[in-house]
């Protein structure tokens, strides 16, 4: 039952279940009827939020759609898509469009607008604690496909259900702790997860436009019943998705539903009624065009098979399967299967295709010197060596009944000869097994040593990196209080001299005139020491922290035809002074190439600090460029200082930017190295 949980689980993990199975069609012309609906609506920021609600149902489907809605809906709300709570949606909504392309980017548009939702007024802080709970919800969903599956029921039980209790929203509790017990059934905790189900049904039962939820919820809490073995809760749960069923017969779940009655009538010994609930489904996944629920389906029916002990039909359901998982990127799809295969192969005597699928299997396996795979492939050697011998026995057994008297003898000879053959072939492949798996070791060693090496030499390159950027900035520092400190006061002492004799001179005099000229000019020369002084080493960086030093660049480096707006949050004052060095000459690289190259009117700024992680967002309007371009691809000397400093601090950078559509820095570094 284990083995084939692993397989169903990873299988339905991939089905993905929309609230409808629609053709598209059906999705343009759903779209423009809810389009037409929100053009009635009277109010802007009614507006505005069904458009959001629009770009999510595009965002599986067609991104530039999405992003297009979003950007109607800021335009429709003018000065109000500043505020905290229209500019938290606006992240929320964004992070839902690139939550496939570019999960790291959707990762830090969620904790964007987290921050920003936290900030909204009381009139919307209940619709911001419902987009807070779906926000850890899609994050926490992010957190599961990367394979953190504890960290996912955390975020449910700690973070979404207590949004959920605090609204009072019996709906929004029972979906999540449906959630909850799905994704506990996963991970293999069984009756925890009947637990979350039973509690799941109790605030869902009786609720208006739940039916789906109810269906989804009786399915799942089926299969989790019969995986306790538990033959009356299977039997309770089941009848109410029957009777669901009948309510919503065009739910994109009903495949599922047949799998699933399928497995509880082959259970009960019923091969009838299982046949034909799995038929069912196949025809109805078929019919919406879902393969991997297909592959699921015939799963089962393979499992129901194999259970009933009909080894042969259950061989070929798994070869339909097979065409499926090979088409998967998952491994452990194909490792689940071909194991079948083999252990199936073997019940039905064929021997051969054993070793064969065994191969397979262990192929995708880790390259492991025991593995399990290896000691069973041979374990079938042997068991058909001794066939093939018991064949030749047998045929010369044959062969000889009329010579009886000589035939004890020969069967001896043959015995201890067979005896013999295997005892080499045994003490052979033990050799051959030893050597090869020497050499894998062998190998493997000078794989780790190579890479020990390599790592090796990139944390010395990282750490002579390191080293010149602070002999830098030391260098920087110090000749920064020499012109402040020495030539600084110098020109200003000048100045003051100057400024005292031309107050002694007739004015009328033209030497007064020619004074007051070179004491302007001594002005801008002491100004422009300080800029460049400033640059070097800002004081305002030493002194007054980094949220300050951020600005007083961001504000510096303003021009009349470019505006630089910068926004920080939850910034620290206690960095230590290596990282505000690293992040501000980031940033400063950042804006210097946006005022030289980008040619924009308007550059966004965006830093932020959540859970030890740095975030720095820069974007522009300008005219973008193509990152796939041979020029980029040399990349200048300030992209590459911004990831030789990325890479110091152990952080990560993405470029989004296209021609004629400006560009997006997305930079996360780690506060603590």
């Amino acid at each position: 039952m284990n083995k084939s949980l692993i397989c169903i689980a990873v299988l339905y993990g991939l089905t993905i279940i929309n609230s409808f199975a629609q053709t598209k069609n059906e999705l343009q012309q759903h779209s423009d009827s809810l389009y037409q609906q929100l053009l009635h609506l009277k109010d802007q920021e009614q507006k505005a939020r069904a458009l959001y609600d629009l770009s999510f149902f595009w965002s599986d489907f067609d991104t530039v759609r999405a992003l297009r809605y979003i950007d109607e809906a800021e335009q429709l709300l003018g000065a109000k898509s500043k505020s905290s709570y229209y500019r938290g949606l606006s992240s929320f909504y964004r992070a839902a469009v690139y939550f496939d392309t570019a999960p790291l980017k959707a990762k830090q548009l969620y904790l964007q607008a987290e921050v920003q939702l936290k900030q909204t007024d009381k009139k919307n802080e209940p619709d911001a604690q419902r987009h807070l709970a779906r926000l850890w919800g899609s994050y926490g969903a992010l957190l599961q496909r990367d394979g953190k599956s504890d960290d996912y029921v955390n975020i449910l039980l700690n973070k979404v259900i207590p949004i959920a209790k605090h609204l009072k929203d019996s709906t929004l509790l029972g979906n999540n702790y449906q959630n909850v017990a799905m994704a506990l059934m996963n991970l293999k905790a069984f009756n925890k997860a009947q637990q979350y189900y039973e509690n799941a049904w109790n605030l869902l039962k009786g609720k208006k436009d739940a039916n789906e939820q109810l269906f989804t919820l009786c399915v799942n809490a089926t299969r989790n019943a019969l995986f306790l073995k538990d033959d009356i809760k299977s039997k309770i749960f089941l009848d109410k998705a029957d009777v669901l069923a009948q309510r919503i017969p065009n739910s994109a779940y009903i495949p599922m539903y047949h799998s699933v009655a399928g497995s509880y009538w082959a259970a009960k010994k019923d091969m009838s009624k299982a046949n034909w609930h799995f038929d069912q489904g196949l025809h109805t996944a078929k019919k919406q065009h879902n393969d991997d629920m297909v592959a699921t389906i015939i799963f089962d029916q393979f499992s129901a098979l194999q259970s009933a002990k009909q080894y042969q039909a259950a061989m070929n359901k798994l070869l339909r399967v097979l065409p499926y998982v090979q088409t998967n990127k998952s491994l452990r799809n194909k490792q689940m299967v071909y194991y079948n295969l083999a252990n199936t192969a073997v019940k039905l005597g064929q021997y051969q295709n054993a070793i064969n699928w065994y191969e397979a299997h262990k192929k995708l396996s880790d390259t492991l010197f025991l593995d399990k795979g290896e000691e069973r492939i041979m374990e079938l050697e042997k068991i058909y060596q001794t066939t093939e011998k018991e064949k030749e026995l047998l045929r010369i057994r044959t062969e000889n009944q009329q010579h009886q008297l000589s035939l004890h003898k020969t069967r001896m000879w043959v015995g201890i000869l067979v005896l013999a053959i295997l005892v080499l072939s045994l003490l052979s492949f033990t050799w051959y097994s030893a050597l090869n798996n020497k050499k894998k070791l062998t190998k493997q060693k000078e794989m780790f040593l190579r890479e020990e090496m390599k790592n090796r030499r990139q944390q010395e390159k990282l750490n002579l990196y390191n080293a010149m950027l602070q002999g830098q900035e030391r260098e920087r520092n110090r000749i920064a209080r020499d012109l402040h400190d020495g030539l600084g006061g110098m020109l200003a002492s000048t100045k003051l001299k100057l400024s005292a004799v031309a107050a002694n001179i007739n004015p009328k005099r033209e030497t007064t005139i020619d004074l007051n000229i070179i004491i302007s000019q001594l002005d801008h020369s002491v100004d422009e020491l300080r800029r460049i002084a400033r640059n070097m080493m800002p004081e305002s960086l030493l002194y007054m922290g980094l949220e300050a030093a951020l600005r007083d660049l961001c504000n510096a480096m303003s021009q009349r035809d470019l505006q630089i707006d910068f926004q920080a949050s939850n910034l620290r004052e206690d960095y230590p002074q290596a990282f505000l060095i690293a992040v501000y000459r980031i940033l400063q690289e950042l804006l210097t190439n946006a005022v030289k190259h980008s040619g924009a009117s308007q550059v966004w700024v965006q830093c932020t600090e959540v859970e030890d992680k740095f975030h720095i967002n820069v974007e522009d309007n300008g005219k973008g460029f193509d990152p796939k371009n041979e020029l980029l691809s040399k990349e200048g000397i300030g992209i590459s200082n911004i990831r030789n400093r990325v890479d110091i601090l152990n952080g990560q950078l993405e470029i989004d930017a296209a021609i004629g559509n400006g560009a997006s820095f997305h930079i996360q570094l780690n506060v603590n190295g």
